[in-house]
């Protein structure tokens, strides 16, 4: 039964890792590996994040036995013999390892394309909209492609078709993969422009397969307006976006992001409302642009994915400078990041985090 286990442990270690190298095979072996892969690559993301927990527990517990502060600590957790199993006991450690990465995964796996509608409402001060309120939108982070399908990317425009925005805006990462192989996949978002005027802006993933300017071509060519560092004025507010951090490595001229030239064109008195996918970005502007970060009204972002797996949010959360929902950024400037409308790699997300955000702006 052990050389089984111990069998069983090596091929699905070996499944885990293969999704890289299945990535970039031809489609044939896509076709029958990438899905088996990349599930195994999520189960295995789950597991090893318990393994690694309890070589903590069994690592450092006995050494909290040896201080008399700890050690009352310790001994008032083992009253409860739930607890008491899971520190001293490496079988019962075994086996909530493999139950907790069943839920999870299979709960995950489930939810990864379980759309939600969110609402919210920003205050803005002196808000210059030529209504009582202007709503938008907001998706970010579909990664069509790997294992990202059309229907679930129809599944993102359908929540969207379902609400009375004046304005859709895509905060990047749209694909994953060039448009050649995947075209098919990301045709429901040609149909956004249909029911309101849709923006786009770049992602770091755009940049990372074949040639970019192909995406962006095929985006004007069914009425996404791609905010290329460019803003657009939308009932009274300056829209404006940014290329994403990661252009600046793209090899491509003029096309670094650049908020400075982003809100040229906007009216000096315009509420300014700013697109920018990474919201690290923000600690490039307070260095290199802080006069034009004041300028900024909301900045709207994407990117973190809200962690996407429960093990691994304590360690995005404190890795990331801004992780998931709405910041104060300064006495004017607000941040409002999403954790995207669908997910990257793995076909798993947290419950309810796969969103599409409604956002009311009103006048403070």
């Amino acid at each position: 039964m052990a050389k089984q286990c111990s069998i069983a442990l090596i091929v699905f270690q070996i499944l885990g890792q293969a999704v890289y190298f299945v990535y970039y095979a031809n489609d044939f072996i896509q076709l029958l590996f990438f899905d088996l892969t990349s599930i195994s690559a999520g189960i295995w993301t789950n597991l090893i994040a318990f393994v690694c927990g309890f070589w903590l527990v069994n690592l450092l517990a006995p050494r909290m036995m040896m201080f008399p502060p700890t050690e009352k600590f310790l001994n008032i957790i083992a009253k409860i013999p739930f607890f008491s199993q899971l520190l001293w006991n490496r079988k019962s450690q075994i086996k909530f390892t493999l139950w907790i990465t069943a839920i999870l995964s299979i709960a995950m796996f489930i939810s990864r394309d379980w759309v939600v509608v969110k609402h919210k409402t920003i205050e803005i001060e002196k808000l210059t909209v030529d209504k009582d309120y202007i709503r938008f939108a907001v998706i970010s982070d579909i990664h069509a492609g790997a294992s990202v399908y059309k229907s679930q990317v129809a599944s993102v425009v359908d929540k969207i078709a379902e609400q009375q925005v004046d304005a859709i805006l895509i905060i990047g990462d749209v694909v994953d993969a060039p448009v050649d192989e995947i075209i098919d996949r990301v045709s429901p978002i040609f149909q956004l422009p249909n029911q309101a005027p849709t923006f786009f802006v770049t992602g770091n993933h755009e940049y990372y397969y074949g040639n970019m300017q192909e995406w962006l071509d095929v985006y004007g060519k069914y009425h996404i307006q791609v905010l290329d560092n460019k803003s657009r004025m939308l009932h009274g507010i300056c829209l404006a976006g940014v290329n994403d951090l990661a252009s600046s490595k793209a090899g491509i001229k003029n096309h670094d992001m650049d908020l400075r030239k982003a809100i040229s064109d906007c009216p000096d008195n315009s509420s300014k409302v700013l697109m920018a996918h990474n919201p690290a970005s923000i600690k490039i502007f307070q260095v290199d642009e802080p006069k034009e970060l004041r300028m900024i009204d909301l900045i709207l972002s994407g990117h973190t994915h809200g962690g996407q797996f429960y093990v691994v949010v304590p360690i995005v959360y404190w890795l990331l400078p801004y992780f998931y929902g709405h910041y104060q950024i300064s006495d004017v400037t607000q941040l409002f990041v999403m954790a995207g409308s669908l997910y990257q790699g793995p076909p798993m997300k947290m419950v309810g985090m796969s969103e599409v955000w409604v956002i009311d702006l009103v006048s403070a």
